[in-house]
């Protein structure tokens, strides 16, 4: 796993790594696409601005206007919020709960180790390797290929991998899956596994969207982005201010409009309605398991003061 980061501001949130192998759609490791007009791409060591992104994949879109240096001003509006010693605590608070350097790196352990002896771990209850096993469950559920290459049988060049994924038809029962153990990694604090959920199944739905597969298979997809993000809602209500930038409310708005132009006579309300149940499934599954290991059922991990300084820059920068 290569070491270089490409990191991409977040609308809200700046302050995560998603990396992805699909030529034009992801570079590697970069950090979570965003809202049009908080979009700078720079380049940056895990020292300088390692706080930008702060998971272990990137996300960027193929649109050109998706990696891009929107407006110098808005680079030095981040810029400023960025060295502000509030940047650092906001940082250091993501590293606790989601991915510490090592792992956004790419140099954690159990991204070093074989799939089967990961699932060992996690098997056994170790929120770091559930957290692993999960995502690269996903990933090859999802995009039909794992995510580390250690634990891919053939090598693929970025032109494979993006056919790959586009002609990739979604393995449901692998996704939940990898789902469930994503979500016992959160329930037992590796809180960023419920952000990783929404991350990844909201790329899924993009991926779907942008491949053209068959209806059915859009709106399985559609189902989950919405579940995951009322779920990331319900999880991180005290802190939201701080999470809001993981939605992509505005981009999951934009891809349920172009599918319904596309198939006027689907039901959002029947899917909206689905997703919701699944939802009230994950938090009662939530609630129940927080409450077992004795953890709060809705984290307060952020100080007041940490979320205005990131309400204060989504304001100021993306004016």
């Amino acid at each position: 796993m290569k070491k270089g980061l490409i990191v991409v501001t977040v609308a809200a949130l700046m302050l995560m790594v998603v990396v992805m192998f699909l030529k034009d759609e992801v570079k590697e490791p970069a950090s979570v696409k965003t809202n049009t007009k908080d979009k700078i791409t720079v380049k940056t060591s895990r020292v300088n601005n390692q706080m930008n992104g702060q998971a272990k994949r990137a996300i960027v879109d193929t649109e050109a206007n998706d990696v891009a240096i929107d407006k110098v001003d808005e680079m030095d509006c981040h810029q400023r919020y960025q060295q502000h010693e509030n940047w650092q605590r906001i940082n250091d608070i993501f590293e606790e709960i989601y991915m510490t350097g090592d792992e956004m790196a790419g140099e954690h352990y159990f991204q070093k180790m074989q799939l089967e002896a990961v699932k060992s771990y996690a098997d056994a209850g170790d929120a770091n390797a559930m957290f692993h096993y999960g995502t690269e469950l996903i990933w090859k559920s999802g995009f039909g290929f794992y995510f580390n290459d250690l634990n891919r049988s053939e090598h693929l060049t970025q032109a494979e991998r993006r056919e790959r994924a586009e002609n990739h038809q979604l393995d449901m029962a692998s996704l939940e899956q990898g789902a469930k153990y994503l979500l016992d990694s959160a329930t037992r604090g590796k809180l960023g596994g419920v952000v990783e959920l929404k991350i990844l199944h909201h790329h899924i739905l993009k991926r779907q969207m942008r491949s053209n597969k068959d209806v059915e298979s859009i709106k399985r997809a559609i189902m989950l982005d919405i579940a995951y993000e009322e779920f990331l809602e319900s999880v991180f209500i005290k802190d939201m201010g701080v999470m809001e930038g993981f939605l992509y409310s505005g981009d999951s708005k934009k891809l349920i409009d172009e599918f319904l132009g596309q198939y006027p006579d689907e039901n959002l309300d029947a899917i909206q309605e689905k997703a919701t149940n699944i939802q009230n499934r994950l938090f009662d599954y939530w609630r129940e398991q927080r409450e077992k290991f004795g953890l709060p059922v809705y984290p307060d991990r952020f100080p007041e003061y940490l979320e205005q300084h990131m309400v204060n820059k989504n304001k100021e920068c993306q004016k």
